[in-house]
């Protein structure tokens, strides 16, 4: 691996890049470089720049079905832990490759991808925000209440003012929101692109939709069914509390 020039490297597997990114290198300025001599340049040891590099490309694939039999309190840690990563690594490095191209070979194609990305970002990030303040807040409110940790008094507001069954029809509108930048992107096609950072580009944002919709999956098919579950035990357990007074 040592010998190999990081633009070959980063072309066998795009995560290279962000783990280059990460160890302050520029892999699209040092391309024809080999990485034993980005190493002597930064001053990194080659060993362990290798063995994260090595752990990057075989990190294996959650199975999001593992997570059905977690309460919901777990499943809505897991998803926060997913949004941080998204708002604080996958996208500010997404946003840097972009902003950091200088002389691209479609300019149209970058334009459209610098004026697009950083509304989406923003539009995403208030839709993670609204979604943990609000869904997720109820449904461990849910939780508490159903398991005896919180007085039906306090829980009769807020279930007169939310509903599961509301937000997730309003939630699946949102759940395709790559749709517009895979129009842009050709559906991710890297072939006829020769430019390193752009395909990193390409690639990155290509898993980045595949988190996504894995991400909607377990949101649409396992979290919302046991919320609808708690949402329904702590109706009948309010209605036997109160029809007992």
């Amino acid at each position: 691996m040592e010998n190999k020039s990081i633009e070959v490297l980063v072309n066998e597997n795009f995560v290279y890049a962000k783990v280059l990114d990460y160890f302050g290198v520029e892999y699209y300025k040092s391309k024809n470089k080999t990485l034993q001599e980005v190493c002597d340049e930064h001053k990194i040891n080659k060993n362990q720049l290798i063995e994260i590099m090595e752990g990057a490309e075989k990190q294996s694939a959650f199975e999001s079905s593992e997570l059905k039999e977690y309460p919901a309190r777990l499943i809505i840690g897991f998803l926060k832990h997913t949004h941080e990563l998204f708002i604080k690594d996958r996208l500010p490095f997404i946003l840097k490759q972009i902003n950091a191209i200088e002389a691209p070979l479609d300019k149209e194609l970058i334009h459209d991808l610098k004026m697009v990305l950083p509304l989406f970002v923003d539009d995403f990030i208030h839709h993670i925000y609204e979604e943990e303040d609000r869904l997720f807040s109820y449904i461990q409110d849910l939780e508490c209440f159903v398991t005896g940790k919180i007085a039906p008094a306090k829980m009769i507001n807020k279930i007169e003012s939310f509903s599961i069954q509301e937000f997730a029809l309003h939630h699946g509108d949102s759940d395709d929101e790559m749709k517009g930048i895979r129009g842009i992107t050709s559906e991710y096609q890297t072939e006829n692109i020769e430019d390193i950072q752009l395909k990193v580009v390409f690639k990155e944002l290509q898993a980045f939709d595949q988190e996504l919709s894995k991400h909607a999956h377990i949101e649409n098919n396992i979290l919302f069914p046991k919320a609808l579950m708690l949402e329904k035990e702590a109706k009948q357990k309010l209605s036997h509390t109160f029809s007992q007074n």
